[in-house]
Order: C-alpha cells, then sequence, then structure tokens
C-alpha cells in the first residue's frame, strides 16, 4: 500500500469517526436526563435513521413524528413490554432533540487529526447537521435527514459516490450468482437510498442559496457535482434494466412460494423502487439547476459579497442573553431603539370627527327586502341628530354673545339657558369645534388660546371664537 493512499484512507476514517460523535455521545449518556439505561441507543438510532430514510422517498419527503414513533414503538416495547405512549414519546424526543441538535436550533462541530503531506498531525474541525424539521408539500412537520447524515448511516463517506455504486453492483452480482437472494435485496436497497441521499444535498443547497448564494460556491463546487448527478442519472438506467431482467428470469427458476423466490421478488421491488427514486431525483436535479442558475445570474455582476442572514436565536437572542450586567448596561440603549423604533403619534381627523357627530343618524327600523321601495327617493326624510328647532335655538343663542366669545362663555351660557342635559348644548360642542378647521362655509374662526376649558363636564382646549376670514 503506497503512503499516499494509506493516508488518505486513514484521513477518511479519522473524519468518519469523529462524525459519530453525537451518536456516541448519546449512548454514553442515556441515563443523564431520561433513563434509557435498558435501551441500546445505537439500535434505537439505526431504527429512527431508517424510519426518516424511507419517508423521505415519500410524498412528503421527510417523516412525521407520528411515523418515527411507530417505528421506534416496535423495539422499545420488545425491550420492555409494559413501556406506555408517554415513554415512547420521550424516548422519542430525547433521541430526535439530541440528533438534531436541539430541535435545529444549533449545529455539531467535531474536532479531528488528520495526517498532512509531510507527516505532521494537523487538527481540523467539521461543522454539521444530521436531522432537521421541514415543512412537507401538506404543510406538516417532519423530519429529514442531511445529506451528510444519510452518508453516516450508509457507512460511505470514505469513498466518492461512483466507486461505491460500482462496488455496490458488484456486490449484487456476487449475492446473485450465489443464491444469497435476501443479501442481494439489502445491497439493491442501497441505490435508493443513494438516491435520496443525493435529493437531500439539492435541498440542502437550495436552502443554503436562500440564505447566502456565495456560501454554495456555485461555479467551482455545486456545478460540476450536478454534472456529475446527472451522468450518474442517465447511467444507471441500463445498468437497472439489466438487473430486473437477470433476477426475474432468477425468480422464473425457482418454484412458487421459495424463499429465494420471494427474496428475488423483493429484490427486484427495491431496484424499482430505485429507479422510481432516481426519476424524483432527475426531476429534483433540473428544477435545482434552474433555480441556482438564476441565482447566479442575478448576483454575477454584484459587487462583495453578500453576508448571510443570521439567525435571530443563535446570533442574536443567545449572545444578548450571556452578557454580564455591566455588558448589558451598556448593549441595552444602544439596541433598544432598532428593537422599538420610536413611533408617531396618530394624529385624529377632527373634521371627519365633526362632520360625524353632526350627522344625520341611521333610522332604526330597517324595512324587509319585500316591501315596496317608495316611488320617489325624495319622499324618504332620515331622521336628523338635531332637530331644526334644536338648530336654531342654538344659533340664536350664538349671536347673542356678539362677535367675539370663548367656548366656555357658549357652554355656560347654553346650559344656563337650556339646561345641563339638553340637546342644545350638545350641539353647541360640537358646532364651535368644527369652526377651528374653517370647514363648510361658516365665516366664525376657531382659534386656541392655550389653556384648557374649564366648564364642569366638558374637557379641552379652550378656543376663541371670532368674526371674518382666515389670515
Amino acid at each position: 500500500m503506497s503512503e499516499a493512499f494509506w493516508r488518505g484512507a486513514v484521513n477518511r476514517r479519522a473524519k468518519n469517526l469523529a462524525l459519530m460523535k453525537p451518536f456516541f455521545d448519546l449512548e454514553a449518556n442515556k441515563g443523564m436526563q431520561v433513563d434509557l439505561g435498558d435501551y441500546d441507543m445505537h439500535l434505537l438510532c439505526s431504527v429512527l435513521m431508517e424510519a426518516i430514510i424511507a419517508e423521505m422517498g415519500g410524498i412528503t419527503a421527510g417523516a412525521p413524528y407520528s411515523a418515527v414513533l411507530r417505528e421506534l414503538s416496535k423495539v422499545v416495547l420488545k425491550v420492555n413490554p409494559s413501556a406506555s405512549e408517554g415513554d415512547v414519546d420521550r424516548i422519542a424526543s430525547h433521541i430526535i432533540d439530541h440528533l438534531s441538535s436541539g430541535r435545529g436550533r444549533d449545529h455539531f462541530e467535531v474536532s479531528y487529526q488528520i495526517i498532512t503531506e509531510t507527516g505532521a498531525v494537523e487538527k481540523l474541525s467539521h461543522v454539521y447537521r444530521l436531522l432537521e424539521q421541514r415543512l412537507s408539500p401538506e404543510d406538516e412537520l417532519v423530519y429529514v435527514a442531511t445529506s451528510e447524515a444519510i452518508h453516516i448511516y450508509l457507512s460511505g463517506l470514505g469513498h466518492e459516490l461512483e466507486a461505491e455504486q460500482a462496488a455496490n453492483d458488484a456486490i449484487l452480482e456476487h449475492y446473485l450468482r450465489r443464491g444469497k437472494h435476501k443479501e442481494a435485496g439489502e445491497a439493491a436497497d442501497m441505490e435508493r437510498k443513494r438516491s435520496v441521499e443525493l435529493r437531500a444535498q439539492l435541498r440542502g443547497w437550495l436552502i443554503a442559496a436562500e440564505r447566502s448564494f456565495d456560501e454554495i460556491q456555485y461555479a467551482a463546487k455545486v456545478l460540476p457535482e450536478l454534472a456529475e448527478i446527472r451522468q450518474r442519472v442517465e447511467a444507471r438506467g441500463p445498468v437497472e434494466q439489466r438487473q430486473i431482467e437477470e433476477i426475474q428470469s432468477r425468480a422464473l427458476q425457482l418454484p412458487p412460494g421459495d424463499d429465494g423466490r420471494v427474496n428475488l421478488i423483493n429484490a427486484r421491488k427495491a431496484i424499482e423502487d430505485a429507479a422510481l427514486e432516481h426519476t424524483r431525483l432527475l426531476a429534483e436535479l433540473q428544477r435545482c439547476s434552474r433555480t441556482l442558475l438564476d441565482w447566479q445570474s442575478h448576483h454575477r455582476f454584484r459587487r462583495g459579497e453578500s453576508p448571510a442572514i443570521p439567525d435571530p436565536l443563535t446570533g442574536f437572542l443567545q449572545p444578548l442573553l450571556q452578557l454580564n450586567h455591566a455588558e448589558l448596561a451598556v448593549a441595552i440603549p444602544r439596541l433598544w431603539p432598532l428593537l422599538v423604533p420610536p413611533r408617531l403619534p396618530v394624529l385624529p381627523d377632527l373634521p371627519a370627527l365633526m362632520d360625524s357627530l353632526l350627522a344625520d343618524t341611521r333610522d332604526p327600523h330597517e324595512l324587509s327586502e319585500l316591501e315596496p321601495m317608495p316611488e320617489n327617493c325624495e319622499d324618504v326624510v332620515g331622521p336628523k341628530r338635531f332637530s331644526p328647532e334644536v338648530c336654531a335655538a342654538a344659533d340664536e343663542l350664538l349671536a347673542t354673545l356678539g362677535d367675539s366669545f370663548s367656548l366656555s362663555a357658549a357652554l355656560e351660557a347654553t346650559a344656563a339657558k337650556f339646561g345641563p342635559n339638553s340637546p342644545e348644548l350638545s350641539y353647541i360642542s360640537v358646532l364651535v369645534p368644527r369652526w377651528f378647521e374653517l370647514e363648510g362655509d361658516d365665516d366664525r374662526i376657531a382659534r386656541p388660546t392655550g389653556t384648557p376649558i374649564s366648564v364642569p363636564g366638558f374637557f379641552g382646549d379652550e378656543l376663541t371664537v371670532t368674526k371674518g376670514t382666515a389670515a
């Protein structure tokens, strides 16, 4: 074995083992928060990943929580037959919360060492996610595995995808030649999972591009990988057709009811599902390619880098809560205007308010649609808020106050003559402020004096009313 090959294999496997750290931590700490001492967390994680990856190939493109509970309950009840639905729910929530790194609010970061070309040991770190929450096309909350999580689950991070596919095809033919039909079906199902992995990778590019297009390195990384995925999908069609025909011919040679025949039929079904998954992958590839190409054209002549949109929780709230008292006292005055910007007071529309108070009231008696309408609309007279007699008496009183008077004087004179609860007093309280806006054809002008009125039962600014026109 050459030194370069050895070094590359060792470095890849070192990274693979580091990426498995969340699964190892779940097993090592299974008794700290929830008592899971009777369960093998490696087995439960495997069941959970299998359920999620299987559902990602369906219509929902992810696993709802009910599907995860259903699959986990099959194993939990075998270990502990007395486990209740609440126990299964707590176990599932604990595993999902850990593998999704706080329900997707954070990410995993692992450190590992590699051997460089000079023979030195260098420390690297890798940031990644395993499970994420998304909305299905039916707006249902589902769990999906990231492309790295699927790759970890399939133990394929140490080799490129084309090499894995060639090896998997050879393994499938090896099992078929030796009559290991069950193992052949398991090998055939690996191809479907790899297609699901690639679809997850495409969706990850789209989500990353929505956050920051410069983050995905379209020309240097994404575009070549899109071309490789397209070539892979084109090459898989003839291979899968040949595998289906070979399995079909072998199945016809076995008697009905034979276990080998059943396993071969299951293997054929797995390959057909993989072919269907490739069709979905091709559609997803076309949509992703068009979308990214449009965004690339949009960003092509843009200067500088587009900063990624920060996460409000991890990028703002959590760092703010970690500040001490002194730092918080300095930060709050600076951040408060940004969080709560000043608002201008809404000014009332005084003319509209006065007009609404002086408008005619609506008739409380609503006519039925079956009753005949009047022949002449002029015959319909709506009720008045203030009768003509009230308006005439109030105008006559104002005329006795002279060419200049105050609002308080008008209110006091009206209350003394007609009473504190008279309609004339209500009419005067609305009519005089209306002259402040010079509405209508009135020849009176009301100006504020800067002092409040002092009439019992009323509040507001004092007005001085004079005859004449606006200056």
